[in-house]
């Protein structure tokens, strides 16, 4: 396994960066950034980012369902290396799910989903722990130094960009962001289930389908979300005689 260049990963960045500067909220800045981190770490099966309002952890800019259903394992057990990297400020890795006696609950339920190693690192607004990036692999011990490295980086910029989203405003502000987050959130799973009954195809099919067709158009996912539903609805109105 070789590492990745330095002059590959430094474009990607700096593309995610700049969309940190355009976007207008924390779910669009958070789903730049996982796609970024997917880009840049070839073994990457899925990136997204933890949001812990309180103690209530939040999945935003997930890029692919597994990144769900692994984050959510993690929320029902009340464990695991995402919630880890969090609480303690430290990065944490995986390094194989079928060996992993650090958080072994997690670990056995994430190894019978495809998933065989993690990389989470904090997301750090001054002294306040706001969250957690990771990556997941298909392979154990897949993340390089220089991997564990770019999503530090990355991740860096997120707390930044994060911290002050919930830091310039009023606690009502940051309620209402995590509020709009769940919105979307909704929005995106009834789109889901739409694209699932009108195509016969199952959960994970029909999200990967979500954002291939997302990225194809140029728009964001929920954006593309939204299409589907109306799409949905003008299918259902009845047409006057």
């Amino acid at each position: 396994m070789t590492d990745s260049s330095p002059n590959e990963i430094a474009p990607i960045i700096g593309r995610a960066q700049g969309l940190f500067l355009s976007e207008q909220t924390a779910q669009q800045a958070v789903s730049a950034l996982a796609a970024a981190a997917k880009d840049a770490i070839p073994h990457a099966l899925g990136a997204g980012v933890s949001l812990i309002e309180g103690h209530q952890p939040t999945s935003v800019g997930a890029t692919d369902a597994l990144v769900l259903e692994a984050d959510n394992l993690q929320y029902e057990l009340r464990n695991g290396p995402c919630l880890s990297a969090w609480s303690e400020g430290i990065a944490t890795y995986v390094e194989d799910t079928e060996t992993d006696q650090h958080w072994p609950l997690w670990s056995a339920s994430a190894a019978k989903t495809g998933i065989r190693s993690c990389f989470s690192v904090p997301l750090q607004a001054g002294p306040q722990g706001i969250g957690a990036m990771k990556i997941y692999a298909a392979a154990p011990d897949a993340f390089t130094v220089q991997d564990q490295k770019v999503l530090a980086h990355l991740a860096r910029s997120a707390a930044v960009l994060l911290g002050h989203i919930q830091g310039s405003d009023t606690p009502q502000r940051i309620s209402d962001t995590f509020k709009e987050t769940l919105r979307i959130r909704d929005l995106i799973a009834t789109a889901r289930g739409v694209i699932m009954e009108r195509h016969g195809i199952e959960e994970d099919e029909a999200f990967n389908y979500l954002l291939s067709e997302a990225g194809n158009k140029g728009v964001s996912l929920h954006g593309f979300a939204k299409s589907v539903l109306r799409a949905d609805t003008r299918k259902d109105t009845p047409t006057e005689a």
